[in-house]
């Protein structure tokens, strides 16, 4: 829905737009920029092609390969980026360990999240508060064939919603009611940071605000926008379109 907007904005605006699917030929086409939703190893690596060649593409493959959750974790902790304790393991260690941490008892809630794609379905990303929910979501991505989960620590607080384009446009929302919320200027340099040591241009995330601190836990290319879609759509026709001028 949110592409839709923004090619309808493109080309109420003169710019000659052609929508096609990851299934389509890319061979015939040869375009100045693409608008890409994809997340997909093959299509990236077609899409990479055309970067060399000098095509624009946003976000950049890069950016979205450093979004795979298990890399995204490693750049935002090398950036000190504020966010929940977080580790990352292959399945096969996870199962092997956890018969050793029994002994230890068990202490908070964590959320387990497949290590590679942002979450695809609800159980990709699941609280769990023992170790009898742990083996149940280890058995889930087993059964899923996911060979890498991040274990990030629960944050008591609000969770909020945000939206960005480019450096100046970043909406924001309570996730619980939908509400606007204004985040504190030093959340907000910190999204800017985030999005940028991933080098996003078009993205989204979470943030937990709790007390006096906040915690970014995730952030990724091309969101929804489902909370400003109108706005946001908008707003990434006029980014869209200044970086066509050269601006």
């Amino acid at each position: 829905a949110i592409m839709d907007k923004v090619l309808s904005g493109l080309k109420n605006l003169g710019v000659n737009v052609r929508a096609v699917s990851a299934e389509s030929a890319f061979d015939e086409l040869q375009p100045d920029l693409v608008l890409s939703m994809a997340q997909a190893e093959d299509i990236l690596s077609f899409l990479s092609k055309w970067e060399k060649e000098g095509v624009r593409i946003i976000n950049s493959t890069q950016s979205v390969k450093n979004c795979y959750r298990k890399k995204m974790i490693a750049i935002l902790k090398e950036h000190h980026i504020p966010m929940p304790r977080s580790w990352i393991y292959s399945l096969e260690a996870i199962e092997e360990e956890l018969s050793e941490v029994y002994s230890l008892g068990w202490i908070g809630s964590y959320w387990i999240k497949r290590g590679d794609f942002h979450a695809l379905q609800k159980e990709d990303v699941v609280c769990v508060s023992s170790f009898e929910e742990m083996e149940k979501a280890v058995a889930y991505f087993r059964e899923k064939d996911v060979n890498n989960i991040v274990i990030q620590e629960h944050v008591d607080g609000d969770t909020v919603k945000f939206y960005g384009v480019g450096d100046s446009y970043i909406r924001s929302f309570l996730s619980l009611t939908s509400e606007p919320f204004e985040l504190p200027e030093k959340a907000i340099k910190a999204i800017l940071d985030a999005k940028n040591c991933l080098g996003l241009e078009i993205y989204g995330g979470d943030l937990v605000i709790s007390n006096d601190d906040f915690f970014i836990i995730d952030i990724n290319d091309w969101p929804s926008f489902s909370l400003c879609q109108d706005e946001a759509a908008d707003k990434i026709v006029r980014y869209v379109k200044s970086v066509l001028e050269g601006k």
